[in-house]
């Protein structure tokens, strides 16, 4: 087959956009699978293995811990990616009865951000507990 002219502008064209790396700014494949399943519908679970994770301060690893949850409700912004959140009642090891609200954010580079806080039942005092962060998949896998 001879390709010559307009023809050959075209298919040059096309290959040299199929090869091109992706843009800085383009989602990790992750993070559009997640928003994909979010959007379709599907019931998306998160699993946390912090043993994976880091301090976001220093770092350091994160606890021997492991979670998991079922996303309820999420909101998607073009600074924040994926947020979503958990808020629970609970003890603590003081025997104070708390409310627990965990708040994870997506990054578009596949990144997850864990902010962890208590409020203390019957005062206003919002107490920070952490902040990490989790690469997905190893310390932080979506499944659906």
């Amino acid at each position: 087959m001879k390709v010559t002219g307009r023809g050959l502008t075209i298919l040059l064209s096309l290959l040299s956009a199929a090869s091109a790396p992706a843009r800085a700014d383009d989602p990790s494949p992750k993070y559009t699978e997640v928003l994909r399943a979010l959007q379709a519908g599907k019931n998306v679970k998160l699993i946390l293995d912090m043993t994976h994770c880091t301090n976001a301060d220093g770092g350091k690893p994160a606890s021997a811990t492991q979670a998991g949850l079922v996303i309820n409700a999420f909101r998607v912004t073009s600074q924040s990616g994926i947020s979503f959140a958990n808020a629970h009642q609970t003890v603590d090891s003081s025997g104070h009865a708390v409310t627990e609200y965990i708040r994870h954010s997506l990054s578009r580079e596949g990144k997850l951000t864990v902010r962890a806080s208590k409020l203390v039942v019957g005062t206003t005092e919002l107490a920070n507990q952490g902040e990490f962060i989790c690469e997905v998949p190893d310390g932080a896998k979506f499944i659906w």
